[in-house]
């Protein structure tokens, strides 16, 4: 039996988006030379930050919670690549899932 995500997928899938958008877009691009004021270029990557460690949170005890046979891997991807990983897990969760 395969037990639900802690976040409903409708919520959690935003959020990772969110995080791997933002956190990319941050690091990589000069946000001031966008017209974007410093205070809010330092408040993103603190959002993403925080959208990526609930992503990788959720996901992590989902993957032990279903005791998937790549539960170990899994959890290195999460915590390596973040949101990547993430969104990449949800979009395929159905086919990782257990059958019984």
């Amino acid at each position: 039996m395969t037990s639900d995500l802690l976040v409903s997928k409708n919520r959690l899938y935003p959020i990772a988006l969110f995080g791997l958008i933002f956190g990319i877009v941050t690091v990589t691009f000069d946000l001031s030379s966008l017209g974007i004021p410093l205070a809010m270029g330092m408040v993103l990557p603190f959002l993403a930050l925080i959208c990526n460690f609930i992503t990788v949170a959720v996901l992590i005890v989902d993957v032990f919670k279903n005791n998937l046979s790549g539960k170990y891997l899994w959890t290195l991807a999460f915590l390596f690549v973040g949101c990547i990983a993430g969104v990449f897990y949800l979009m395929n969760r159905t086919r990782y899932l257990p059958v019984k």
